[in-house]
């Protein structure tokens, strides 16, 4: 293949009410705002379209499917969670101190390379914020089958940390 992607890029996510997903999603990251759509007709919100950047058109998109829909299930094929990497330590701190004030579950690993803290949307969406060495960091070339030391990541979530990560409990 002459050719492959830059990067993922963004993910969309079906919601059960978009109004109350947007609230959520620009209350607990931040998010900007980029674009909305209304269902033909009326001025109720079909979907959220949301970035990081101002300058991205959109990181996340969120698409309404109505209350009665069927949320995630565990051991269902489908996507686990999204994750979004944070530019340092402390940056990642924030956010953990930023969900535990809004009552959001966590669960945190650490990865030796990597510490993610994992919780959920109101609609039972799998996310994840986390912090990654630079590589250089690492000290192996294969960065989670072989060893490596953990506890490498001070920070509030001290108490918090899970031996295995949340997305592989069953």
């Amino acid at each position: 293949m002459d050719y492959k992607p830059v990067s993922i890029d963004h993910v969309n996510i079906f919601v059960r009410n978009a109004e109350r997903s947007l609230k959520w999603y620009t209350d607990v990251f931040g998010f900007h705002v980029q674009d909305t759509m209304m269902f033909q007709g009326t001025e109720k919100l079909r979907a959220a379209f949301l970035s990081c950047d101002t300058d991205h058109a959109h990181d996340i998109a969120l698409f309404e499917v109505g209350e009665e829909a069927a949320g995630p299930q565990k051991k269902q094929v489908g996507l686990n969670h999204v994750a979004w990497r944070m530019a340092n330590l402390g940056d990642l701190g924030e956010m953990y101190k930023r969900l535990k004030e809004k009552d959001v579950p966590v669960s945190v690993s650490d990865h030796t390379v990597s510490i993610g803290i994992y919780f959920s949307d109101p609609d039972g969406n799998g996310l994840e914020v986390y912090y990654e060495q630079p590589r250089s960091e690492w000290h192996r070339e294969r960065p989670f089958s072989e060893q490596g030391a953990k506890g490498r990541f001070p920070g509030p979530w001290d108490e918090a940390l899970t031996p295995t990560p949340a997305f592989l409990k069953t």
